[in-house]
């Protein structure tokens, strides 16, 4: 055992196989890493250590053929071992000789761990591959995988460089935003703050006006001396609301007086609440309460002059027959009817009495008409019929009101932007700090697997130089760009206030920030007559005394709901069907039957939605009403109701939004300013002159609604009014777009600042809305403009985008199959759309800028912020 061994050691040096292995390894086709200095925002490899070249063994003597024969074949065998043949390259036959011969050598070698092998790809084979013998394609082989090889480290070498280009390239470019930012502020200091003062001057001239006006009309007032007290003085108000309570019964009359009285104090009081910025918040707060505290005291009126009119039917009613009395009058906000069936002395019944009849009444003043179920006794009810022009009842629903106002609703845009830009310079700092920080780890772990390298240069360690190339292409965590990272904060504290306005409503209740009560209240109660005064000798009359004094309702409510159809794939019989039917049919008529005319002064373009007042509550619900039939073409509503409480009709606030277009010009015709604004269902026009806005045109209405209005002049926040109570909302709220699809919320300091530029522009130029700015993003407002200035010669529009920090004219246009962003050659910084007329518009368009008045510029202007144009287009 022991020669053989000698012998294997003559025939194999151990020399001689890991010298070639290490020729193969480090071949003179690898080139070596250059040695890069490193920087604070880039870094690459640092230089390896030169690997002495490994001196070639002395080459054993010739001495016997055998010997030489066995050297020729470790040689092939560990050549071949480091390569991959190909299916096609060698035989079956050779492929295994090659595999022995591997384990062969590796038993030689002695080692245990099988190392890994280099994945080398198959390479497409030469046209003559056929034709070449073994020896030929090794060569051929050799070199192609020295070329691979060669390739593989420049594309290395190559990922390196770009790597700490890239890195170069992202410093410079973040370098460059902030020296650009900064050089921008610095304008913004000086134009964009003089722009914004002069709109701050027409906003104060336009309030100083409207409180000149007040003080004008509060002197009229008192000149007056019509015992009334002034809606805009509160001491007054509560003193006139404290009498009032303080007053006792009521009568008609007395009710007459005070719907007279009382309107139109509740109409200014509405004005002064909506325009509560030209006043201290303990007035509006006194305001509001005054405005909540008459409508209150309204509603206890009607109740009490229901009360006393039953209470003396005798004299007040009118008697039809000896069994029925009527009541009817209109008031100049109310419409009062009442229907009484007065019990006779009783009689001996009948043997078999017949099925009583269902009562069936009819109110054509109101258009109403309601059949009672069978359960009420026809001869001992009483209705009561009242019809409210104005709804009473839904401001103390906790839904009606709007719960958070927006934060920055009158921040300018000029401090809006320093305090942006002091932003973005803190959060740049912190992301220099998390960079630099990487950049340090990243250096001594460098460091550290270089120092492991240089103290082991006759090893392979592959994995500590694959860890090397990791550690020189690693990247720091994405930080976005300080100002994209505080769009989307933004984005995020708005999403959070829609969160935050959010009511959480009952099941079968009516959100009221959704839906609108139009066309006031219907109350249509089931009552129980109080007791009537008695005549005795004398001329006394002697009558019994309830406490409290108020209206007792009759006892009355039947909750049910139809069965729900069922689920497809079910199929039922025509029997059971039938019996389904007659069961609902008699559930049905235990309930009441209502039928209402929808009136003409509301546009209704949707299915209203049927609800009832529950008072505990104190809000709007559904639950009650069943077998809802709404006819389109001749406007009125049909429903079954196991409850008769106060009625309301409900319609979609937002039905006509998102806008489908808007339009905005200058009056051909005069010298205001047109607004069309083109809904889902109705087209809208006004017309803004001096300080009051006149509707001009609604294309496409369901019914003459508002017709009466056109070309009446109006203060901006009376039209909203008008508008919305004939269910024409085209005035989004701040949380409407969590009612409204297909929105795109905009940063509302930029756009309230736009709105302005627009609305000094506004007889200088025609803008349009575009397709693009749905999509442009919150801090991207897209439209297109035009110069109007000449009327002869039409110009053609340009896309003109708005952002916090700058307005541009765009390359594209509204017709370009791709939008960009790219602003037009050779156009300058301009901080807003103001300032870019005063540089870019001619010359006549700038002189019709200046030669507007604050009037028309703040008239303009607080339409469009009730439009919300760039919002919701």
């Amino acid at each position: 055992m022991a020669k053989k061994d000698k012998k294997v050691k003559k025939e194999e040096p151990p020399d001689a196989v890991q010298q070639e292995e290490e020729l193969l390894a480090t071949t003179d086709l690898e080139p070596e890493p250059e040695e890069v200095q490193y920087t604070d925002t880039s870094y690459t490899s640092a230089s390896f250590e030169y690997i002495p070249v490994v001196v070639e063994g002395i080459k054993p003597k010739k001495k016997k053929k055998g010997k030489k024969k066995a050297e020729e074949k470790v040689v092939k065998k560990t050549s071949s071992e480091l390569f991959q043949w190909s299916e096609e390259s060698l035989p079956l036959e050779e492929e295994k000789k090659v595999e022995e011969e591997q384990v062969v050598v590796k038993k030689k070698k002695g080692k245990k761990k099988k190392e890994e092998k280099e994945e080398i790809p198959d390479f497409e084979k030469p046209k003559n591959w056929k034709k070449m013998n073994k020896k030929e394609r090794e060569a051929w082989l050799l070199e192609r995988i020295e070329e691979w090889r060669a390739e593989m480290e420049a594309e290395k070498q190559a990922r390196l460089a770009g790597a700490k280009e890239k890195r170069l390239a992202l410093a410079r470019e973040r370098s460059e935003l902030m020296a650009r930012d900064n050089a921008e502020q610095d304008i913004r200091r000086d134009i964009l703050a003089k722009t914004v003062n002069l709109f701050n001057k027409y906003e104060k001239q336009k309030l100083d006006f409207v409180r000149n006006k007040e003080l004008q009309a509060e002197w009229q007032q008192y000149l007056r001396c019509d015992g009334l007290p002034d809606p805009r003085v509160v001491t007054q108000m509560n003193t006139y609301i404290h009498v009032w309570q303080e007053s006792g019964a009521s009568d008609d009359g007395e009710l007459d007086r005070r719907f007279t009285e009382v309107l139109p104090m509740l109409a200014m009081l509405d004005e002064f609440v909506a325009n509560s910025r030209q006043y201290t918040a303990l007035q509006a707060q006194s305001f509001t309460e005054v405005r909540l505290g008459l409508r209150e005291q309204l509603f206890l009126a009607i109740q009490c002059t229901s009360f006393t009119l039953l209470r003396d039917l005798e004299h007040r009613l009118k008697w039809d027959t000896i069994k029925l009395a009527t009541y009817h009058r209109e008031f100049k906000g109310l419409k009062l009817n009442i229907w009484v069936a007065v019990p006779l002395p009783t009689r001996k019944p009948k043997p078999v009495e017949s099925e009583p009849e269902p009562v069936e009444l009819s109110f054509p003043s109101m258009s109403v008409a309601v059949k009672l179920p069978k359960t009420i006794d026809g001869s001992r009810v009483c209705v009561r019929a009242a019809r409210s022009t104005i709804d009473l009842l839904s401001e103390n629903s906790p839904s009606f009101h709007l719960r958070h106002e927006i934060a920055n609703r009158y921040e300018d845009l000029f401090i809006f932007n320093v305090k942006e830009h002091t932003e973005t310079y803190k959060i740049k700092k912190e992301q220099d700090d998390i960079r630099n920080k990487f950049f340090k780890e990243i250096r001594d772990k460098i460091k550290e697997v270089e120092n492991f390298l240089k103290a082991n240069p006759y090893t392979k360690n592959e994995k500590e130089k694959e860890e090397l190339d990791n550690l020189n292409l690693a990247e720091p965590p994405f930080l976005p760009d300080p100002r994209t990272f505080i769009g989307e904060q933004n984005e995020k504290n708005f999403a959070k206030y829609l969160k935050s306005c959010m009511t959480r409503i009952r099941t079968g209740e009516v959100n009221l920030r959704k839906y609108r009560i139009c066309s006031g209240v219907l109350n249509l109660d089931l009552l129980v007559t109080p007791p009537q005064p008695k005549r005795i000798r004398g001329g006394v009359f002697i009558t019994t005394l309830e406490v409290p004094q108020q209206l007792k309702p009759m006892k009355y409510q039947v909750q049910y709901r139809a069965p729900s159809p069922p689920p497809p794939g079910v199929t039922r019989t025509p029997e059971e069907i039938e019996t389904e039917l007659k069961k609902v049919e008699a559930q049905y008529e235990k309930l009441a039957l209502v039928c209402i005319d929808l009136p003409q002064d509301v546009m209704w373009t949707d299915p209203p939605v049927v609800c009832q007042w529950q008072e505990p509550r104190k809000l709007w619900t559904s639950n009650y009403v069943n077998d809802y039939k709404y006819n389109e073409d001749k406007l009125t509503v049909q429903f079954r109701t196991g409850v008769l409480w106060p009625i309301g009709i409900a319609t979609l606030r937002y039905g006509n939004m998102p806008y489908q277009g808007w339009d905005m010009k200058p009056d051909p015709a005069g010298k205001g300013v047109i607004v069309t604004v083109t809904g889902v269902c109705v087209t809208v026009t006004w017309v803004c002159v001096g300080n009051k806005v006149q509707l001009k045109w609604i294309a496409n209405a369901t019914t003459s609604a508002l017709k009466e209005h056109f070309n009446k002049p109006y203060s901006v926040k009376k039209m909203v009014q008008i508008m919305r109570e004939a269910a024409c909302d085209f005035f989004p709220d701040f949380d409407a777009h969590s009612y409204i699809e297909a929105s795109c919320p905009k940063e509302w300091v930029m756009e309230r600042h736009n709105y302005h530029a627009m609305a000094f522009l506004s007889r200088a130029y025609n803008f349009q809305w575009s397709r693009w700015n749905v999509g442009a993003g919150s801090r991207n407002i897209i439209m297109q403009i035009r110069e109007a200035v000449d009327k002869k010669r039409e110009a053609k529009f340009q896309l003109l985008q708005v952002t916090p920090q700058r307005a541009s004219i765009l390359r594209c246009i509204e017709l370009s199959q791709e939008f960009n962003m790219e602003p037009i050659v050779g156009l300058q910084f301009y901080p807003d759309l103001f300032t870019l007329n005063m540089s870019y518009g001619s010359v006549d368009a700038r002189r019709a800028t200046f030669d507007m008045k604050y009037r028309l510029v703040e008239t303009v202007f607080d339409l469009l912020q009730e439009l919300k144009v760039c919002s919701y287009s």
